[in-house]
Parts: C-alpha cells; structure tokens; sequence
C-alpha cells in the first residue's frame, strides 16, 4: 500500500501532467492511472487501443513520455530486451528521432518545479505537432520509432554478461551460461566473464 507521501506525490503528478495534456480527451484518451515507484511516478492515458505514459523520472532527471499500444485493452509490460516486432512501448525520443530530429537537442531535462513544467509544456506541444496521427488512433509512430530502436541495435547487439568468480569450476559455469540463455530472448548473446576475488 502506498504511503500517504507517496499517495499525495502520485495526486500531484496526476495535477501537473492533466493541465498540459488534458487535450488528449479530445482524442478519445483518459487519464487511467497513475503508477508510482521509488524511480518514477507516471500518468498514464489511455484509449481503446492506444496509451502515452507521462513521467517523471528520478533515475533518468527528467520527464519521459513513452508511447504504447495496448495489449489486450491494458498498458503492455516493460520489455527489457529487443525481440520479435512489433514493440509496444517506444520512447517518444526514438519517435522524434524518426520524425524530428531537429527538436532532440532541445529537449530540457531536470526536476524543479520549473523545469518539469517547462519539459511538460514543451512536450505537449511536441505531440500535437509531431504525432497527430497517434491522437487519431495510428501506430504509425510506434512503427518509426520500433525502427530507429533496431536499427541502433543492429550497430550494438544486445549481449548480458554473467560475471563468474575466478575459481568457479567449468560445471559451474556452464550452468550459469545456460540460466543466462533459458532466461533471455536467443538474439541476446550470453557473455560469461571471471572477476578475481579480493
């Protein structure tokens, strides 16, 4: 259950994101709920087969919106790695790499009052401009940005390293490799490293 910090933090966020991006009523998307963690709290609205997550990120110092297509009328989980298309979450700064590359460079960051308001601000006028087509139920943007993320994953391909003591034996560590691998999508490259013990 959340703390009543936490539960006044989430109303806050829910207020502060609803005066830029209340427009996206016009369009068929509510505000569903709003998602809280100790590294992010997001709204997120959501339509009948589409949704935008607003957030405000601890981990990153910034506000992110995230585009999604709905799996089964919900928000899609995270996906941690690249696999089969389609995916259903994109960042709406791969978007603008695919559609607007000129506006990355000025994309604010920081989280004082002001600074998230301005990033706020800027990003709802960003989406007006920039994905008229989501507002109006494509995924045509989510297909663009999907491809800006593979292409970039085609230059660095994911890989997860396992980190072995230097004394651990060859039975052990091709346990380890084969967790790695049952646990992983097969595109994922399983590296297997030794760290020497102090």
């Amino acid at each position: 259950m959340p703390s009543s910090r936490a539960t006044k933090d989430g109303k806050h966020w829910g207020s502060l994101v609803r005066r830029h991006f209340d427009f996206l009523s016009e369009f068929g998307f509510r505000l569903d709920h709003v998602d809280e963690k100790w590294w992010a709290t997001s709204a997120v609205y959501l339509s009948d087969r589409l949704g935008i997550e607003v957030t405000r990120s601890v981990e990153f110092r910034r506000v992110e919106l995230t585009l999604m297509r709905l799996a089964e009328g919900k928000a899609p989980e995270v996906e941690v790695w690249l696999s089969e298309p389609p995916l259903n979450r994109v960042l709406f700064d791969n978007v603008l790499e695919a559609r607007a590359p000129e506006h990355l460079r000025n994309l604010a960051s920081g989280l004082s009052d002001g600074e998230v308001e301005e990033q706020l601000r800027r990003y709802a006028e960003l989406f007006r401009t920039v994905v008229p087509d989501f507002l109006e139920g494509s995924d045509a943007a989510l297909v663009e940005g999907e491809a800006v993320i593979r292409k970039r994953v085609d230059a660095s391909p994911q890989e997860v390293t396992v980190w072995l003591p230097s004394d651990a034996s060859d039975a052990e560590e091709a346990n380890a490799r084969a967790k790695a691998e049952r646990t992983t999508p097969p595109e994922v490259r399983v590296v297997v490293r030794r760290y020497s013990r102090p």
